[in-house]
C-alpha cells in the first residue's frame, strides 16, 4: 500500500499545481452555486475556501432522505439546483428522469485520482456513460451510549432487547428495509419479493414498540442522544463524530456482514446554468484539501488518492481507504425495482 501513498503524494503535488486557476475568481462576483446535499457535504470549514478562491457562493439545502432529495431536485423542472450529492439508491432515478447530465471527465483535473474501482462505478454509470463522480462513502452503523448500554453491543439484536424499550431510534427512510432484510438473512437486500417484504414487515412490527422516534437528520439524532431520549440508534458515522466532538459518551459498532451503506456522487443538473462552476466544485472536492474537508466534517471515507495522501497513511487505514476492504463488505444502497412497495410498507410502520 505504501507505493499507492507515494503515488498519491505525487498526485497531490500535481493537483496543487493544476489548481492555479484558484488564484483568481473564475466567475463574476455574485455567482451562486446551488446544491441539495446530505448534511456535512458543504460544511463551512472547507466550503469557505472554495468560495474565497472562486468568488462563488455555495448555497446548499440539506435533505434527510434520498426521497426528499429527489423530490426537491425534481421540483421546478430541475432548475432549482446545480448539484446533488446523490446516493446509489437515487442515481438511476435521476438519470431516468432526465434530471442530470453526463459527466465530462476532461473538465476535471483531479478525476484520475479517483480510486480506479470508483471510476465508472455501477452506482453512477448508465449506458456506458458516467453521470456522477464518487467523492465519499461509508456504512450505516449502530451507535450507542456506553454509559447506558452494557455490555457493548455486538449485533443489531440489541435493538430488540426489552431493557432498551422506548430508547432506540431508526432513520426515517424506506431504505432501512434493506437492513432488516439483512438481519433476516436475505441474500440481496435490494431485490425483495412481496413475500420477503411481508417478513420484513413482521420484523419491523416486532421492533416498533422499542422505537422512541424516527430521526431525519444527523443533528436531530445527536440531540436525541444528548437529551437522553435514546441510547441506541441505526445511524450515520456523522452523528458519532458530532457527539464525540461535543464530549458526549458514544460508541460505534459495525456488525460484520450486516451492513448497508452508501457511495455518494456529485451529479450536475441537466438544466444547471452554472455547470462550469459545478465542475470546479467537484474538482475541488476531489482534491486533497477538499477530501480532507469532507472527511473531517463527516467522519466518512474519501474516494481519491489525493485524499489518502492529504490525511496520511494512519487515518486512511482507519477509514479503509488504503485497501477498500470495508467498501467491498457493505451492501451499498442501490436502485430498487418495486420501490413503491417499500414506501408503502415503511409508511405503515412509521405511522
Amino acid at each position: 500500500m505504501w507505493h499507492r501513498v507515494a503515488i498519491a503524494v505525487l498526485l497531490s503535488c500535481l493537483s496543487f499545481c493544476s489548481m492555479g486557476w484558484l488564484a483568481a475568481p473564475a466567475q463574476a462576483a455574485g455567482c451562486t452555486l446551488t446544491a441539495i446535499v446530505w448534511e456535512g457535504y458543504t460544511d463551512p470549514s472547507f466550503t469557505q475556501t472554495f468560495e474565497e478562491q472562486t468568488g462563488c457562493t455555495v448555497k446548499a439545502t440539506y435533505a434527510g432522505s434520498s426521497d426528499e432529495m429527489f423530490a426537491k431536485f425534481r421540483a421546478g423542472g430541475g432548475r432549482n439546483y446545480d448539484l446533488i450529492s446523490a446516493s446509489g439508491d437515487i442515481t438511476e432515478r435521476l438519470y431516468q428522469a432526465g434530471l442530470v447530465r453526463p459527466i465530462d471527465a476532461s473538465q476535471l483535473d483531479n478525476y484520475s485520482a479517483v480510486f480506479d474501482s470508483f471510476q465508472n462505478g455501477r452506482w453512477n454509470t448508465f449506458d456506458g456513460q458516467p453521470y456522477g463522480v464518487t467523492f465519499a462513502w461509508g456504512p450505516n452503523v449502530l451507535i450507542y451510549n456506553p454509559e447506558a448500554v452494557s455490555p457493548p453491543p455486538a449485533s443489531w439484536d440489541v435493538l430488540f432487547d426489552p431493557e432498551y424499550a422506548g430508547k432506540i431510534t431508526l432513520p426515517d427512510n424506506p431504505m432501512t428495509i434493506a437492513d432488516v432484510a439483512l438481519w433476516l438473512g436475505k441474500p440481496d437486500p435490494y431485490d425483495l419479493t412481496s413475500e420477503d417484504l411481508a417478513e420484513v414487515k413482521a420484523k419491523l412490527l416486532e421492533l416498533r414498540p422499542q422505537i422512541r422516534k424516527f430521526w431525519a437528520t444527523a443533528g436531530e439524532l445527536a440531540n436525541l442522544f444528548q437529551s437522553g431520549e435514546v441510547v441506541l440508534a441505526h445511524a450515520w458515522p456523522l452523528t458519532y463524530q458530532q457527539l464525540d466532538e461535543a464530549g458526549f459518551p458514544v460508541g460505534s459498532v459495525s456488525p460484520k456482514g450486516k451492513l448497508t451503506g452508501w457511495t455518494d456522487s456529485w451529479m450536475i443538473a441537466q438544466r444547471s446554468p452554472n455547470a462550469d462552476v459545478a465542475y470546479e466544485w467537484i474538482d475541488y472536492i476531489l482534491s486533497g484539501p477538499g477530501q480532507k474537508g469532507v472527511i473531517e466534517a463527516t467522519g466518512y471515507s474519501g474516494a481519491t488518492e489525493l485524499g489518502t495522501a492529504e490525511i496520511g497513511a494512519e487515518r486512511a487505514k482507519e477509514l479503509f481507504m488504503d485497501d477498500l476492504s470495508l467498501h467491498a463488505q457493505i451492501n451499498m444502497w442501490q436502485s430498487v425495482k418495486n420501490y413503491d412497495e417499500w414506501v408503502q410498507l415503511w409508511n405503515e410502520i412509521r405511522s
